[in-house]
């Protein structure tokens, strides 16, 4: 059975979603098959050249020490997957950044994502007031389509993005950081529901990985 070494907060929640899909747990990341990174805090916009917009609450010593997990899956070829919080990190470490404030997803709702390569249509949770802005690399996996604004920082101001066509980025991998970055929340859903199903689908993918 793969391994999986969960970083981070809620862990109770992932560590049923990993057991329920046939997966064992790891006390460390030394025999892992995949680092899971959870919810939580906004991710620090230090960390990608922004100020702080008035919505967002970060938190920089989470940020710190889950970036050291970050730095050891990539030393040693370790896949990688985020959830919520912990997509959008992974996004940012892998070089992407974040529109710090959307409407119409923290609705505490579900909603409909489209799977680009497939066309698929998945069901899954609206927790997120933040949005992966994709880097360099990155593989645009899925997207919404639920309109709404989308706010950004330039210097102390507040800007907008003015693409009325551009999509809801829900979920981005980064092959050369084996990185996948998907914001729904999967562990809010039983095994059965769409949500965990294409999140673990998504695991088989693009690593490989299969209970």
């Amino acid at each position: 059975m793969p391994k999986v070494f969960i970083v981070g907060g809620r862990a109770p929640a992932y560590e049923r979603m990993y057991t329920d899909a046939g997966w064992d747990l790891c006390k460390g990341p030394l025999k892992a098959d995949l680092i899971q990174f959870t919810g939580g805090e906004d991710v620090s916009p230090c960390l990608y050249g922004e100020e702080r917009h008035r919505t967002t609450g970060d938190n920089l010593e989470r940020d710190l020490y889950e970036a050291s997990f970050f730095a050891f899956a990539r030393r040693m070829g370790i896949p990688m997957a985020g959830i919520c919080r912990g997509g959008q990190f992974l996004n940012v470490m892998c070089g992407g950044s974040m529109y710090q404030h959307v409407n119409k997803h923290a609705t505490g709702l579900n909603h409909i994502l489209t799977d680009v390569a497939t066309g698929g249509k998945i069901s899954v949770s609206s927790t997120h007031h933040q949005m992966m802005r994709a880097g360099p690399g990155a593989e645009l996996v899925a997207t919404a389509a639920l309109g709404g604004f989308k706010e950004y920082m330039q210097g102390n101001e507040v800007a907008k993005c003015l693409d009325a066509e551009e999509p809801d980025t829900e979920v981005v991998y980064y092959a050369a950081c084996k990185a996948l970055c998907f914001q729904p929340h999967p562990e809010f859903f039983d095994k059965a529901d769409q949500c965990p199903q294409y999140f673990f689908e998504l695991l088989d993918r693009y690593h490989g990985l299969r209970a």
